[in-house]
C-alpha cells in the first residue's frame, strides 16, 4: 500500500511540480499578508482596575476605595490573586485569574460589572476602569517633544510645546493603524481662581459664599420653546468661559452701587494643573506621547506609518522652531533585528547546508534536498496564517530552530535511494523502495522531535503563553519537511538524467563527483574499521561515557548554574540616585544635567537616548522630590563597538568629580522583570510596626551577605498630615453645615472644579482654590473664613480640632494584606545565583522572624518565584518528553529494550551541552538554554533511530556470536553518510545564530548553542555508544540462549 502510494506521485511529475509551485506562490502571498508583530497575539489571565480620588490620602483611598472594591472582587469564580496599590489620589488592583480558566471573557465581564456596582465616595467622579492587557494592542513608540532653548519649561514655553504636542496627538489618532496615544509630562491647563484669605475677611465674604457666586453665575442652559409657527429655540448662555469675564465677576453688590469684583479678592489667571514630578529627555523637559498601535495592524506596518507622520511633521511643523523630536522605545527594533537575523542566518546556513549536500552526496540529491527548505517555510507560513498567528519573535525563534533540521527526511531518503542505485538497482525501483524503506525511521523521527516540544504547551504564567506558540510552528515546518520528502522529493530524484549529465559533464564535474563518491566510501570504510576494533572493548567505552556523564554531573553541581536569565548585554541602563535633603524637584532637575552631561556626548553613537524621572520611582510612584532616576537606552549590541559594561564603566569614572549628588547606582535592565532586580522579597502584615520592623531587621542582614548590593526597601514616602475633626457643638450652635466645612477645606487645599470648559477638542477645569502663599502654613489655612446660614464670618479654626500625624503616601496590599517590597541585586563577579541567595535567606533568616511573628507572611516574587516555577516545569516537561518518546519508540521498534538503546542519546547529549557551557565560560545557564535542552530530547534521538532500526533490519542473527561484532561494524558504517549529514545540515543552520554571524540575541544564542553542542555530541553517541551498547546487548542475549541450551 505505502509503496502504490508513493509510486502514484513518483509518475506524476506535473502534479507534485504543481504542488511545489502552489506552495512557494501561497507562502509569499502568506507573508505579506501576516502581521508582523513583537510578541505573539496573547490574552493573559490578568486584569487591571483603577481608580480616582483625587485630595484623598493613600489611607482614605485603601478604607473607601480600595477595600471596598476587592471585597468584591474576591468572590468571583476564577480568581486567583488580587493585589493592590493605593496611592494619594488613585487605586490600583492587579487581579490575577487561575491560569487556564476556560470562561476567562466571561470572567472580565463580571468583573466589570462588579467593580461598576461598587458603592464609592461622591467625590470619585470618574467611573473605575478595568484594562485587560494585550500583545496585540502595545505601545511602538515613544515620541517626544522638547524645547532645546529650554532645560525647564515655564507657562509660556509649556503652553507652546503643548500645542505642537496636541497637534502630533491628533494626527497619530487619525491615523487607522493607531488606537491611541498617552500623554506624560503633558498638563492640563486650567482657569485657576486664588482666593486671598485675608481680602474675604476685608469685604466680609465668606469663602464658600464666594465660591458659590462663581458657579451659579456660570450658566449655559436650554429654556425651551417659543410657542409660534416656527417655535424658536431660547437658550440661556451667560458663561464665565474666560479669566476676564472671570475678574469682572461682580460677586457683592449694594443698593448703593458699591459692589465687589472677584479681582478684587482672588487671583485669575490661566495656567496649567500641579504635578510635583519632571521629566526630561536628553536634558530637557518634555512632553512624551507614547503611540499605541491598533491590534487590526503588525507593528512594522503601524511604525512605517508613524515614522512618516513624524517625518512629515519634523518637516512641516518644527523647522526652525526650536523645538526638537526625539524618538525612544522603537517597538520595532527587536522585530526586525529578529527578522534580520533569521533572514540572513538562514541564508548563510542554506549555504552551508547546500556546500554539505553537494560535498556529501551528488548534485542533484544535494539540489533536491536543499529546494525542501523553501517548500518548507512557504508551507508552514501559509498553515500560521491560517491558524490566525503573527510573524513575531516567538514564532521567528521557532523557525531559527528548525532551519536546520528541516531537510534531515530529505537527506535519509535521497541517501537511501542513491544507495539503492549505485547498487544496480533500476531508478524507478530504487525510488519507490529507498522511500518506503526509510518510512517508518523518518516518521518515528518526525514524531520524537515533535513530542520533545509538547511540554511547552504546558509552561505556566506569562512564559507559558508565550512558549506555547513555538510548538506548532516546529509542528508546520516538520510536516512540510515530511510531506516534501514522501511525496515531492522522490518524483524529482528521477528526472531526466540526461539533464544532469549534461550539465555536469559541461563543468566537468561527473569526474569530480565520482572522486566524492570514492573518497566518502573510504570514510566509511575507516569508521567500519574503527569501530569493529572498539567493539570488543565496548565495556570499556560504556564505562568511559558513564564516567564522563559523572564528570559533567560533577561540572552543573559546582560550576554551572541555573539562572532565569543571564545578566549579559542590555538595551536599557538604570542611573538612580539623589540630591541634598532640603531640595524640591527644580533643584534636582538642575542638579542632574550633571550626569546629563556626561551622557549626551554618547547621543547618536551607544546611546539613543536618556530619560531623566524627578520624584518618580522605579514603578511610576511618587517620591521625595529630591530623588531621581534615569533610563539610558543604548544601541543593539551589534550596533555599537563598546559593550554596557565598557560604558558604565566610562560614565562611573565621570560620575567621581559629581557634586550635590549621592547614593549613585548604575545598573544593566534585565530582560523579563520591570524591576530590575533579581531579589525580590515581600514582607506581608497588616500591622505597619510589625511589617515595618520586620523589612528593617531583614535589610540590615541582607546587607551583611558579600554577594549582594543596592539592598533597599521599597518605603513609600511619608507625609505628614493633619487630621481635622469637627467640633459639632460649636457647628450646630453656630449654625454651619458640615458639608459646607469639607467643600471649603478641600477647595482651599486641592482646589476645587467648579465647573468646566471646551475650548476645541480639550477640556478647560475651572479651580477654585486660595492663593499658594496662604497654603504653606496650616494656621493660614485655619483662618479662612466661612459663612454660616445667616451669613455671619466664622474662622475654620474656631468650628474644627487639628491633630498633627504622619501618613504614608502609598499602601501595597497582597491577597488582603499589606506589603513592604525589598529590592536588592547580584554583586557584578559573584557567582551566586538568585535561588541560591533566596534559599539561604529561608534557611537562616525566616524561621528566626517567623517564630517571633507567626502571622507575619515571608515571600519571594520575580525572578526567584518564576526561576523556581519554571525549575519545576523543566523536570515535569522533560519527563514527560522522555516518557512519550519511548512510547513512540517502542510502538516503532515492537521493543521494550531497543528503545532505551536509541534514548541513551539523550543524557549524552545533555552532556554536551554542560560541557559546551563550561568551556565557552558560561557559568550561567538560563531559561531559553533549557529550552534548547529539551528541544534536544527529540532531535538527538533521531540519528540513533536512523542507527538501530538499520541494525535492526540487516543483522542477522543465524550468523551467530563471533561474527557479531563484523556484523554490527558493516551494517553501522552504511548509515555514516546519512546521519553526518542529518548532523552537519542542523548544526549549519543553527551555528550562525548561536555565535551571531550577523546579529547577537541573547535570548536565541544561548538556546541554539544548547542545541548544537548537545547534537554534536550526541551524535558520538550515535556513532559509537550506540554500536557498542547493541553488540553488548547481543552479547547477553547469546549468552542467555546459550544458558537456556545447556
Amino acid at each position: 500500500m505505502l509503496e502504490k502510494l508513493i509510486g502514484y506521485f513518483v509518475k506524476r511529475h506535473l502534479l507534485t511540480n504543481l504542488l511545489v509551485l502552489t506552495v512557494l506562490i501561497g507562502g509569499v502571498f502568506a507573508w505579506n499578508n501576516t502581521s508582523k508583530e513583537e510578541m505573539p497575539d496573547i490574552e493573559f489571565d490578568h486584569a487591571h482596575v483603577t481608580a480616582s480620588y483625587p485630595g484623598a490620602t493613600a489611607e482614605e483611598v485603601e478604607h473607601f476605595v480600595t477595600k471596598p472594591l476587592e471585597d468584591q472582587i474576591k468572590g468571583l469564580d476564577g480568581v486567583y490573586r488580587i493585589t493592590s496599590s493605593s496611592s494619594d489620589g488613585s487605586a490600583n488592583i492587579s487581579v490575577d485569574f487561575e491560569q487556564g480558566y476556560p470562561n476567562l471573557d466571561e470572567a472580565l465581564m463580571e468583573l466589570k460589572n462588579v467593580v461598576l456596582d461598587v458603592k464609592l465616595p461622591d467625590d470619585v467622579i470618574d467611573e473605575p476602569q478595568v484594562h485587560v492587557w494585550k500583545t496585540t494592542k502595545m505601545a511602538i513608540i515613544d515620541v517626544v517633544l522638547i524645547d532645546t532653548q529650554r532645560h525647564l519649561l515655564d507657562i509660556p514655553s509649556r503652553k507652546r510645546l503643548q500645542q505642537y504636542a496636541y497637534t502630533l496627538e491628533q494626527q497619530f489618532l487619525n491615523l487607522p493603524q493607531i488606537n491611541s496615544v498617552e500623554k506624560s509630562g503633558y498638563l492640563q491647563e486650567e482657569i485657576q481662581i486664588m482666593v486671598y484669605p485675608e481680602k474675604l475677611k476685608k469685604f466680609e465674604l465668606p469663602f464658600n459664599a464666594v465660591m458659590r457666586e462663581v458657579k451659579s453665575n456660570h450658566v449655559r442652559q436650554p429654556a425651551g420653546n417659543i410657542e409660534t409657527k416656527n417655535e424658536p429655540k431660547v437658550t440661556l448662555i451667560s458663561e464665565l468661559n474666560t479669566a476676564e469675564k472671570l475678574k469682572d465677576l461682580i460677586i457683592q453688590g449694594g443698593f448703593e452701587g458699591q459692589v465687589v469684583k472677584l479681582e478684587e479678592v482672588a487671583e485669575v489667571n490661566r495656567g496649567f494643573k500641579k504635578n510635583k514630578s519632571i521629566i526630561k529627555v536628553n536634558g530637557h523637559e518634555a512632553i512624551l506621547l507614547r503611540v499605541i498601535k491598533s491590534s487590526s495592524y503588525g507593528i512594522i506596518e503601524a511604525l512605517e506609518v508613524a515614522q512618516r507622520q513624524i517625518t512629515s511633521f519634523r518637516k512641516n511643523s518644527l523647522k526652525d522652531t526650536g523645538i526638537e523630536l526625539v524618538c525612544l522605545d522603537d517597538a520595532s527594533v527587536d522585530l526586525k533585528n529578529r527578522l534580520f537575523l533569521v533572514v540572513t542566518n538562514g541564508i548563510i546556513g542554506f549555504v552551508l547546508i547546500l556546500i554539505t549536500l553537494f560535498i556529501f552526496m551528488d548534485f542533484r540529491s544535494g539540489v533536491w534536498v536543499a529546494m525542501g527548505i523553501p517548500f518548507s517555510l512557504c508551507f508552514s507560513m501559509i498553515c500560521a496564517s491560517w491558524a490566525g498567528y503573527t510573524i513575531n519573535n516567538i514564532t521567528l525563534a521557532a523557525v531559527i530552530i528548525v532551519l536546520g533540521m528541516i531537510v534531515d527526511d530529505a537527506i535519509v531518503v535521497s541517501e537511501n535511494i542513491t544507495r539503492l542505485q549505485t547498487e544496480g538497482v533500476p531508478p524507478h525501483e530504487a525510488t519507490i523502495r529507498g522511500t518506503a524503506f526509510v518510512f517508518m525511521p523518518i516518521v518515528a523521527s518526525i514524531l520524537t522531535t515533535c513530542i520533545a516540544f509538547v511540554p511547552l504547551f504546558f509552561f505556566r504564567a506569562r512564559f507559558g503563553k508565550m512558549l506555547a506558540f513555538i510548538p506548532p510552528v516546529i509542528f508546520f515546518m516538520l510536516g512540510a519537511s515530511l510531506f516534501e520528502s514522501l511525496v515531492v522529493l522522490p518524483g524529482h530524484m528521477l528526472l531526466d538524467f540526461s539533464i544532469f549529465n549534461r550539465f555536469i559533464s559541461r563543468f566537468r564535474v561527473k569526474k569530480a563527483q565520482a572522486k566524492k563518491m570514492h573518497w566518502f566510501v573510504k570514510v566509511e570504510d575507516a569508521y567500519g574499521d574503527i569501530l569493529k576494533k572498539v567493539l570488543p572493548f565496548k565495556g570499556v567505552i560504556l564505562g568511559g561515557f558513564i564516567l564522563l556523564l559523572i564528570f559533567s554531573g560533577y561540572i552543573v553541581q559546582t560550576k554551572i548554574k541555573y539562572v532565569m536569565f543571564p545578566n549579559e548585554e542590555t538595551r536599557e541602563v538604570s542611573i538612580t540616585g539623589e540630591t541634598f535633603s532640603e531640595a524640591d524637584r527644580y533643584d534636582t532637575a538642575k542638579l542632574t544635567r550633571q550626569i546629563e552631561d556626561v551622557i549626551t556626548p554618547y547621543l547618536g553613537k551607544e546611546v539613543i537616548g536618556l530619560r531623566t524621572q524627578i520624584a518618580t520611582s522605579r514603578f511610576g510612584r511618587a517620591v521625595e522630590e529630591n530623588k531621581f532616576r534615569m533610563i539610558v537606552e543604548v544601541l543593539p549590541k551589534e550596533k555599537r563597538k563598546k559593550s554596557a559594561d565598557q560604558l558604565i564603566k566610562e560614565w562611573q569614572e565621570h560620575f567621581t568629580d559629581i557634586r550635590d549628588l549621592k547614593d549613585l547606582k548604575v545598573v544593566k535592565s534585565r530582560w523579563g522583570h520591570a524591576s530590575g532586580s533579581p531579589i525580590e522579597l515581600i514582607v506581608q502584615e497588616n500591622d505597619d510596626a510589625t511589617r515595618n520592623m520586620i523589612a528593617e531587621l531583614l535589610t540590615q542582614n541582607m546587607r551583611q551577605y558579600p554577594d549582594l548590593e543596592n539592598v533597599e526597601i521599597e518605603r513609600p514616602l511619608e507625609n505628614p498630615e493633619y487630621k481635622i475633626g469637627l467640633n459639632r457643638e460649636k457647628i450646630k450652635r453656630l449654625s454651619i453645615k458640615p458639608e459646607d466645612v469639607a467643600l471649603t477645606l478641600r477647595a482651599a487645599l486641592e482646589g476645587t472644579i467648579i465647573y468646566e470648559l471646551l475650548e476645541g477638542d480639550e477640556e478647560i477645569d475651572i479651580r477654585f482654590s486660595i492663593v499658594e502663599q496662604a497654603k504653606v502654613d496650616i494656621e493660614k489655612i485655619l483662618d479662612i473664613p466661612i459663612g454660616n446660614t445667616g451669613n455671619y464670618l466664622v474662622p475654620l479654626r474656631d468650628i474644627v480640632d487639628v491633630k498633627k500625624t504622619v501618613t504614608p503616601n502609598s499602601i501595597d496590599r497582597k491577597d488582603f494584606k499589606r506589603v513592604t517590597t525589598i529590592f536588592a541585586d547580584i554583586k557584578k563577579g559573584s557567582n551566586a545565583t538568585p535561588l541560591e541567595i533566596a534559599a539561604d535567606l529561608e534557611n537562616k533568616e525566616f524561621p528566626k522572624i517567623l517564630s517571633k511573628y507567626p502571622t507575619v507572611l515571608l515571600n519571594f516574587e520575580g525572578e526567584v518565584k518564576d526561576t523556581r516555577e519554571s525549575k519545576g516545569d523543566f523536570t515535569s516537561s522533560i519527563i514527560m518528553a522522555i516518557f512519550l518518546i519511548y512510547i513512540v519508540l517502542v510502538l516503532l521498534l515492537n521493543s521494550l529494550t531497543k528503545p532505551i538503546i536509541i534514548m541513551l542519546a539523550i543524557p549524552f547529549g545533555i552532556v554536551g551541552i554542560v560541557l559546551a557551557f563550561w568551556l565557552h565560560g558560561k557559568v550561567l545557564f538560563g531559561f531559553f538554554a533549557a529550552i534548547g535542552a529539551i528541544g534536544l530530547a527529540g532531535v538527538v534521538v533521531n540519528d540513533s533511530i536512523i542507527m538501530l532500526v538499520k541494525l535492526e533490519k540487516n543483522y542477522d542473527n543465524s550468523r551467530g556470536r563471533a561474527f557479531s561484532n563484523e556484523q554490527i561494524s558493516s551494517i553501522a558504517k552504511t548509515r555514516l553518510r546519512a546521519i553526518l549529514l542529518t548532523t552537519i545540515t542542523t548544526v549549519a543552520g543553527l551555528l550562525p545564530t548561536a555565535y551571531g554571524f550577523t546579529g547577537y540575541d541573547a535570548m536565541l544564542a544561548e538556546m541554539m548553542l544548547a542545541l548544537t553542542w548537545g547534537l554534536i555530541f550526541g551524535t558520538l553517541i550515535t556513532l559509537v555508544l550506540v554500536p557498542c551498547v547493541y553488540s553488548l546487548e547481543k552479547d547477553i542475549r547469546y549468552k542467555l540462549a546459550s544458558l537456556r541450551k545447556g
